[in-house]
């Protein structure tokens, strides 16, 4: 009797045993891995699953198939890029579900991240095209939930639409479960997607390859005639698609020939890379393919371009271009040492100095002439705190010469000196305005360089130009001893503070803390007002991945020599 009762126990439990083996079943991606929609009758790509991530999986899918979750219907994954690992490493999953009513229509490649740790990490993309339904919205950020895990994906990789999901709208389980590759067909074997979808490309001429994620086209490197490269897509009429790092970069169709078989061995992994870069300071800046005997080059490094690093190998750096490992000598390159922030507050005459005289936010009108022309002579491009932010994010890259210009206090003397300057040299710069002075400031005012005058309404309009505005409190930027006052209210207090602000530049989205002092509940009052990013005083330089609520910025004064200001803003230490 007592070993009947244990039998019908272990078979109530056998149900419940399978589903747990099933929900604690974990895979990690060994290499960034397609996920495949097979509603239509075949396999159609719909996104992919980042290298070195865990995900939970639904299924088992026989010999060749893993089984997720993909928006509201099921995805597949081939088992050959995938290790099974007892847990998951990730925090961010999806503890409820809810009714979902709008989609997201993935413009381009869309990175899918984590945003649970101090830094975003991207664990999935949805590919171009592809309707996935949205969870919840965060500012420009669209969350979804991707096999049990929320990810968020940002607006500017896809637009919105209303209503349900033309295809299906529930879970559905596959025609054949056997085959996925072809669920109309039980008697035919599957056929699992081949390793190199796209093929690859050989150049017919010198190509260039573009990065297309900013305004205007930036050409990264070139390939070489006779070389090749591994396809990522080749739908676009125009472009064919290649692997750059975490990104793509894309070649000119009428330059190349498709072929299905390289000839070189120097296979790579582009989504390998650290978080390092290298700028090449040689015109002999080619990478060579180090298993070829002798030394072949297979393509050109820009000198004005930072490159992600693979590794280093005694006097070598290694770099990766389309899917192929390419070496460069140490002596041809430097490290990158990030983007350079300079922080500006008042300019004078040599003569109009008095009281000024050796204060450290005071320069004069020549020095910063000299220092700008520097800049134009060796090309720096001036670009925009919204670009910065957009690099630190790791959404695009910047040329190795790119420098940020910000001006602390929004004072008039920036009118007289600053801004003649930097429209003759085709410069744009940030202000951070001190808005309660902004606002009490006469239009036309007459600029007296005995006092310190802010600029007016007026006086923005007619420079918008060249500047951009951010905020530097409504008014709160006194001291009170040594410290900050806004380190010394109640936390409401600030918040009504930098909301008045806004109400005076409401299209700000940069905030520089006054005197450079801030804390967690600062950073926290500066993110709830809106802002997406802000400055501090710490002195560096800004790499991918950096927190950008605490941009460190670089200064210029009376005592800074000219060649300490050359060294200062170089993308490499020398």
């Amino acid at each position: 009797m007592k070993r009947i009762l244990l039998l019908l126990l272990f078979m109530m439990l056998l149900p419940f045993a399978e589903k747990a083996y099933a929900k604690n079943t974990v895979i990690q991606v060994n290499e960034e891995a397609t996920v495949f929609d097979n509603r239509s009758g075949s396999l159609v790509p719909v996104g992919t699953l980042s290298a070195e991530q865990t995900f939970e999986v639904t299924k088992d899918y026989g010999a060749n198939w893993w089984q997720i979750r993909w928006g509201g219907y099921y995805g597949y994954v081939d088992k050959r890029y995938t290790t099974v690992v007892p847990v998951t490493t990730y925090k961010n999953t999806v503890p409820t579900t809810v009714k979902i009513k709008d989609y997201i229509v993935a413009t381009s490649d869309a990175p899918i991240y984590d945003n649970t740790g101090d830094e975003l990490v991207q664990f999935a993309t949805l590919a171009e095209g592809v309707r996935f339904p949205i969870y919840s919205r965060m500012g420009n950020w669209y969350g979804i939930t991707v096999n049990g895990r929320l990810g968020f994906v940002h607006s500017k990789f896809v637009k919105e639409e209303t209503g349900q999901d033309p295809i299906n709208t529930k879970p559905e389980k596959p025609t054949n479960p056997t085959n996925p590759t072809n669920p109309t067909n039980p008697t035919e074997k599957p056929t699992p997607p081949p390793s190199k979808q796209n093929g690859y490309i050989e150049a017919l001429e010198n190509v260039t390859l573009y990065d297309f994620r900013r305004e205007k086209p930036m050409a990264i490197a070139t390939l070489m005639k006779g070389q090749q490269l591994e396809v990522v897509d080749a739908q676009d009429p125009t472009y064919v698609k290649v692997r750059w790092g975490k990104s793509y970069i894309y070649a000119e169709k009428s330059k190349v020939k498709f072929i299905n078989t390289p000839a070189y061995k120097n296979m790579g992994k582009d989504n390998a890379m650290k978080n390092e870069y290298l700028i090449p300071i040689s015109a002999n800046s080619e990478i060579y393919d180090y298993t070829a005997k002798p030394l072949k080059p297979f393509a050109k490094l820009d000198l004005n371009r930072r490159y992600p690093i693979l590794r280093k190998e005694g006097s070598w750096y290694v770099t990766v271009l389309g899917g192929r490992e390419g070496y460069i000598h140490s002596s041809k390159v430097a490290l990158d040492r990030g983007v350079p922030v300079m922080m500006y507050h008042h300019f004078l005459k040599e003569d109009e100095l008095g009281r000024f005289k050796n204060v450290s936010t005071t320069m004069t009108d020549v020095q910063f002439t000299k220092e700008m022309q520097f800049l134009k002579s060796m090309k720096y491009e001036t670009v925009s705190a919204d670009e910065l932010l957009r690099f630190m994010r790791d959404e695009i890259t910047l040329p190795a010469y790119s420098i940020v210009l910000t001006f602390d206090d929004g004072l008039l003397s920036t009118r007289e000196y600053a801004y003649p300057v930097l429209k003759e040299n085709g410069f744009k710069a940030t202000q951070f305005l001190i808005t309660y002075r902004n606002e009490n400031s006469k239009d036309d005012q007459i600029f007296n360089y005995n006092d310190l005058q802010s600029l007016s309404r007026q006086d923005m309009t007619n420079m918008q130009d060249v500047y951009t505005y951010g905020s530097h409190t409504y008014n709160l930027h006194d001291l009170v001893g040594n410290k900050g006052k806004m380190l010394l209210i109640p936390y409401h207090e600030v918040a009504q503070d930098l909301q008045r602000s806004l109400s005076y530049i409401p299209e700000a989205k940069a905030f520089a803390y006054p005197f450079g002092q801030y804390n967690a509940n600062i950073i926290n009052a500066v993110k709830e007002a809106g802002f997406t990013m802000a400055f501090s005083t710490a002195l560096g330089y800004n790499n991918p991945y950096d927190d950008v609520y605490q941009i460190k910025r670089l200064s210029s004064n009376q005592t800074t020599t000219f060649e300490q200001f050359q060294k200062m803003v170089l993308p490499y230490a020398q």
